[in-house]
C-alpha cells in the first residue's frame, strides 16, 4: 500500500497485522496519526524523540529506540545530543518528528509510543515545561484528583499556569509551560527547574502524608500516590500529547480542560483511538494556549 504525504510517498507495509486486540491494525494506528497530525506536531516539534516500539503488536516484544535507524530515510530530520556529562564526546541521534510525514513514517515502523524531552532542540539544556506525573497506587481515582488540584493551587500562585492530562496508563500528567529568560544569566537548567519541582512536590506530601509520597520504590510506596517528578532531568521524556499507548484498547494521552477532572467516570484511560475523534469533534483542543501561557518561573536564589 503507498500513501502520498505532503511530498513524500511511504511505502505502509503489513497494514492489516493487528497491533492491539478489538482488531486495532496497523492502519487504523496510521489513520489515527494522519487525522491528528495538525494538533500534536505543535507539542513535538523541534524536541527529541523516544520511541516505543511494537512490531508484533502490544503482546509481542517491545523495544526503546533514541538512535535514529540508519535506514531512516533522509528526509528525516535528526539532531545530535550529547550525553550529560559525558568526557568522550558520545551522542544520540534523535528523531526530530516536525512534520505529518515523519509522523506516519513512523507510526509505519510501529512506533506506538512518542515520548518527547521537555526542552527543545534550540535549547537542550533549558526545559521550558514542568512535568508532575501522579502515579497512584491503587484503583481509585480520588487521591489523583486531590493531589492535582493541590498542585493546581500550588503552582498559580508563583503564577504559573497548569495543564491537565491523562496518560492513558494509570494517572494523570501536570504539564506546566514556562518562559526562560532572554537574559543568559538567568536562565534555568534541568537541576533548577527538577528542584523546583521536588520542592513543589514535598510541599503537597506535607499537607496528606497518608495520600502521597516521593519514594521511588513501590515497596515503600504502599497505597499512597507517588508524585513523580523525575521527568524533569536532562535527556529524561515524558509521553507527548495525544500519543497513542501501547496498552488494551489503544488508549491515548489526551489534553483536559481542569474541569473534567470532576467529571463522574474520569480515569486516564478514558479516551482512546474509538472515542478521541468524536471527542475534538465536540470541542476545542484544552491546550490550545499552552505556548501562550508560559511564564518565566522566579526561584529564591
Amino acid at each position: 500500500m503507498k500513501l502520498k504525504i505532503g511530498k513524500h510517498i511511504l511505502n505502509i507495509s503489513k497494514e492489516d497485522k493487528i497491533l492491539f486486540k478489538k482488531n486495532i491494525t496497523k492502519l487504523d494506528i496510521i489513520n489515527y496519526y494522519n487525522n491528528i497530525s495538525s494538533l500534536m506536531l505543535k507539542y513535538i516539534k523541534n524536541r527529541p524523540l523516544m520511541m516505543l516500539r511494537y512490531p508484533n503488536g502490544i503482546d509481542g516484544k517491545s523495544f526503546v529506540q533514541k538512535n535514529a535507524s540508519v535506514y531512516f530515510p533522509n528526509w528525516i530530520k535528526t539532531v545530535k545530543v550529547p550525553l550529560k556529562n559525558d568526557s568522550v564526546k558520545k551522542y544520540t541521534n534523535y528523531v526530530i518528528c516536525n512534520n505529518k510525514e515523519t509522523l506516519i513514517y513512523l507510526a509505519n515502523q510501529a512506533v506506538l509510543e512518542y515520548h518527547i524531552w521537555l526542552s527543545n532542540i534550540n535549547r537542550l539544556n533549558y526545559p521550558d515545561k514542568i512535568v508532575f506525573d501522579l502515579d497512584p497506587g491503587t484503583e481509585d481515582f480520588e487521591p489523583i484528583k486531590i493531589c492535582a488540584l493541590m498542585l493546581k493551587e500550588m503552582l498559580e500562585s508563583f503564577n504559573l499556569k497548569p495543564f491537565l492530562m491523562t496518560t492513558g496508563s494509570k494517572g494523570l500528567h501536570i504539564v506546566v509551560p514556562i518562559k526562560q529568560s532572554e537574559n543568559l544569566d538567568k536562565l534555568l537548567d534541568f537541576e533548577k527547574v527538577k528542584n523546583f519541582a521536588d520542592q513543589c512536590a514535598q510541599k503537597i506530601i506535607n499537607l496528606k502524608p497518608e495520600l502521597f509520597t516521593q519514594y521511588i520504590r513501590k515497596d515503600k510506596r504502599g497505597k499512597r500516590l507517588f508524585i513523580d517528578t523525575l521527568r524533569n532531568q536532562y535527556g529524561a521524556t515524558s509521553i507527548a500529547p495525544y500519543s497513542t499507548r501501547a496498552r488494551f484498547n489503544c488508549p491515548i494521552a489526551t489534553p483536559l480542560y481542569w474541569h473534567e477532572i470532576h467529571e463522574k467516570g474520569m480515569y486516564s484511560g478514558k479516551y482512546n483511538i474509538k472515542n478521541i475523534a468524536k471527542r475534538l469533534g465536540n470541542m476545542e483542543d484544552p491546550w490550545l494556549n499552552f505556548t501562550s501561557s508560559a511564564r518565566i518561573l522566579k526561584l529564591n536564589n
